[in-house]
């Protein structure tokens, strides 16, 4: 279910990361790499700072085929991705609340796999590295755009909502990973779909009392 998820929010991140491209004129390489590092640039980032080799899109292609017909797709059918936005606003959400879990359970799993109860050094690591999981492509994206992190503006709930599922996920995982995994994905979707001023919940208000 987790590996599904995480197509999904691959495929999520690398339409987002391909739409802002497009709508900067790009041609389709430009789209294409920046969806790419929207969706695996935090992933990357987070292998390279631990010493994970090889990085988990050349030992897996799913990852990198997903990111190019995402790239194509918001490349050739970019009225249909404007028109669907609320619905992948919800996705790439899913992607964020998928991606911190990976972060962190990669990080428990490759530096700290003796590790019985969290320290302070593996909590901070842990979820730092599932942070930067979540967002470390988009920031990328950005900065590669000459923008600034659309994750680090003012008003976005985007890095908080990142911290709070990685650190419910970390705390818990010790007890049972499951219910881990649970309460870490409601953890971010509230945070981004609920209590966000953009997410899907205040847009549905919005359009009833319209």
């Amino acid at each position: 279910m987790i590996y599904l998820l995480d197509l999904l929010g691959t495929f999520a991140f690398a339409v987002g990361g391909a739409y802002k491209a497009k709508s900067r004129k790009l041609n389709i390489f430009g789209v294409v790499f920046l969806g790419a590092i929207t969706a695996v640039g935090g992933g990357t980032v987070r292998d390279l700072i631990i010493g994970r080799t090889p990085l988990f899109y050349l030992k897996d292609s799913n990852y990198l085929l997903i990111c190019l017909l995402a790239g194509l797709a918001a490349y050739l059918l970019p009225n249909f991705f404007k028109k669907a936005y609320s619905i992948f606003r919800l996705t790439d959400s899913i992607g964020l609340a998928v991606f911190v879990i990976i972060g962190a359970s990669v990080c428990q799993s490759y530096l700290f796999n003796g590790v019985a109860f969290p320290t302070l050094l593996s909590s901070l690591a842990c979820v730092f590295l599932g942070m930067l999981t979540g967002f470390g492509g988009g920031v990328l994206r950005d900065a590669i755009m000459g923008d600034t992190p659309f994750a680090l503006k003012s008003g976005s709930n985007y890095v908080s909502s990142a911290f709070f599922g990685a650190s419910v996920y970390y705390f818990l995982m010790f007890f049972n990973n499951s219910v881990a995994v649970a309460v870490s994905i409601a953890t971010t979707l509230i945070l981004r779909e609920i209590v966000s001023k953009y997410g899907i919940y205040k847009k549905s208000i919005v359009k009833k009392s319209a």
